[in-house]
């Protein structure tokens, strides 16, 4: 499964918060209640994830040595990925509504442009020139798509900052309160 695919898997669940009304009260309670418990839990299953891929490994040579499923991944990287992505995900959710669907928009493109091109390489329907254009235009969509994450998170405190005064916490902002302000 390509990694963009899988982001957008990783957001559709965590943003899926209706499923918590079959859990027992006190899971509500805990889910309700603890926003470590939810961002610990974010974290988890993003390494769920990556781990019924066969896990990640920062280094490749090592990984090609096995083949890998979700009992022999390498635990650690795949981790600290999971943490990683749950950052950039935490980052991309502190930010106004242009931004943010212009930074998934991107790295939806990407994720289209990827799949499309590994499709006709598999099947040798581009030249190696063809793919390396791909490939670099999805590494300039990429850094795009970094600046509008920045961007938008940068608006964002200023906005929130600017709502909320001297009241303003970064821990609240970076880790949520059970509700936003102004929705009903």
């Amino acid at each position: 499964m390509s990694r963009f695919a899988f982001i957008f898997l990783i957001y559709a669940v965590i943003t899926s918060g209706y499923i918590n009304e079959i859990l027992s009260c006190q899971m509500q309670k805990l889910l309700t209640e603890s926003k470590y418990f939810r961002h610990a839990l974010g974290v988890l299953l993003i390494f769920v994830f990556i781990m019924l891929e066969g896990g990640w490994s920062f280094n490749d040579e090592i990984n090609k040595k096995a083949e890998n499923d979700w009992s022999s991944g390498n635990v650690i990287d795949t981790l600290q990925m999971a943490f990683a992505i749950y950052i950039l995900f935490v980052i991309s959710s502190k930010s106004k509504l242009m931004p943010n669907l212009v930074f998934f928009g991107l790295v939806l493109v990407i994720y289209f442009i990827n799949t499309q091109r590994n499709y006709y390489k598999q099947r040798d329907m581009i030249t190696e020139a063809q793919n390396d254009k791909l490939i670099a235009l999805n590494k300039s969509l990429f850094v795009i798509s970094l600046i509008v994450l920045v961007y938008g998170f940068i608006d964002y405190v200023g906005y929130q900052q600017k709502e909320y005064g001297v009241s303003f916490k970064w821990g609240t902002f970076l880790l949520g309160t059970s509700k936003c302000a102004k929705v009903a």
